[in-house]
């Protein structure tokens, strides 16, 4: 064997050093086919490619069988094309094709891992960009979802205009940030009925969160002095249970789950023009069902959202029941508002400043609106900081 190394490494130092092919296995007295192995060795792992590959390598990897690479490719492609209405709103990724797999009771079933490999191996998938993590200063105090039903995230999609109109509509999206269940709406403006309308059917969809995560848009969270007497969308909250969670001003990216929902459906559904309300209100049916009852999540075992969901005891709202959009009566509860202090140490809730202090500015603080005792509270890494007295407006 050390004879044949050195032959390998005399023929790559003679053609590296501008011998032809044929001088070279003259001087050593080898075929070209020996030369062309050893060269091709070289090129692709440098000096390690010429030493022999033992057994124990060449059982490291194990080939899946061809059959089965196949069907995992016509599988992708099958996915990928989007070409009928059940697969217009596929996942495409190893997840999803072994669930696939499995549903077409395929043996031996292979693991995700080695489905990511057969796609890495035929060139068809793109690996994600991932960047480098940014230090925090501190963990972000915003709630965490272990179960269905304990946060909802809810976002405006629009403006959006149909095919030879000048209205402007809006598509609103509750997401479950732990089972990946949605709800679509179209709504015809911004305005506060269109809210509550939405939430009422997004509860009788998915059921009631123990918390429900919104932007500071105005339909929201009401806007100037009228903001401290607590909007007719938060009165609605408190009214059923449900603590309202407003995420930092300006920060959309803290409500990430469905803003990166919203991200993924936009270009898959506005690939082709609606030109009626109504087409576009049964296109949005479709892309419901099809995430609630297509799409497989590790996080619930390879199930789909409406699987995981059919063993759980969810609180709703009954199909008949009629949202109210008056003012409620203000209700026991707790709201909370999440911002970053200012660099003067200051935070905003409801267009009121509250000053914490110019030490903590920079960090995320979590403020708790306790409407049954009156009060403001200012909780810094879970421990209390500051608290004052909260007068709100029962009307």
């Amino acid at each position: 064997m050390h004879d044949e190394l050195t032959a390998r490494q005399r023929a790559i130092s003679l053609r590296l050093a501008g011998r032809t092919v044929k001088q070279v296995c003259s001087a050593l007295g080898c075929s070209e086919a020996w030369f062309q192995k050893w060269w091709r060795r070289y090129l692709e792992t440098g000096p390690e490619g010429l030493y022999d590959l033992t057994r124990a390598n060449h059982h490291v990897a194990r080939h899946i069988p061809p059959e089965l690479e196949r069907a995992i490719l016509s599988i992708r492609r099958r996915l990928q094309a989007h070409a009928t209405p059940a697969t217009r709103y596929s996942l495409i990724g190893a997840t999803a094709i072994r669930a696939e797999l499995k549903a077409l009771g395929i043996r031996p079933l292979p693991c995700e891992r080695t489905i990511q490999r057969v796609l890495q191996r035929n060139g068809v998938t793109a690996p994600r960009v991932r960047l480098a993590p940014l230090l925090p200063r501190q963990e972000y105090p915003g709630p965490q979802a272990r179960a269905s039903n304990q946060l909802h995230e809810v976002d405006l999609v629009g403006p959006i205009y149909l095919k030879g109109s000048r209205h402007r509509y809006s598509i609103w999206v509750g997401k479950d940030a732990f089972d990946g269940a949605v709800c679509l709406r179209l709504a015809g403006s911004r305005r506060m009925d269109e809210v509550l309308g939405f939430l009422g059917e997004c509860w009788k969809d998915l059921g009631l969160p123990e918390q429900v995560q919104l932007d500071n848009a105005r339909e929201l969270s009401g806007w100037g002095p009228a903001a401290r007497t607590l909007s007719r969308v938060i009165r609605l909250c408190l009214h059923f249970g449900v603590g309202p969670v407003f995420i930092p001003a300006g920060e959309p990216q803290f409500n990430g789950g469905v803003e990166n929902f919203n991200g993924w459906f936009q270009p898959r559904l506005f690939d082709r023009r609606f030109s009626r309300p109504g087409d576009l209100r049964r296109e949005l049916a479709r892309l419901q069902e099809a995430v609630n009852a297509q799409h497989v999540h590790p996080r619930l075992g390879g199930r789909t959202p409406a699987q995981h969901r059919r063993g759980l005891r969810l609180r709703k709202l009954p199909a008949g029941f009629v949202v109210p959009t008056a003012r409620q009566k203000l209700a026991a509860g707790r709201v909370t508002f999440i911002r970053r202090v200012s660099p003067a140490g200051t935070v905003t809730v409801l267009s009121q400043s509250y000053r914490v202090g110019k030490r903590h500015r920079g960090l995320y603080l979590r403020l708790v609106v306790d409407t049954g005792r009156g009060r403001l509270t200012a909780y810094l890494n879970g421990r209390v900081l500051k608290r004052w007295p909260y007068k709100l407006l029962n009307n």
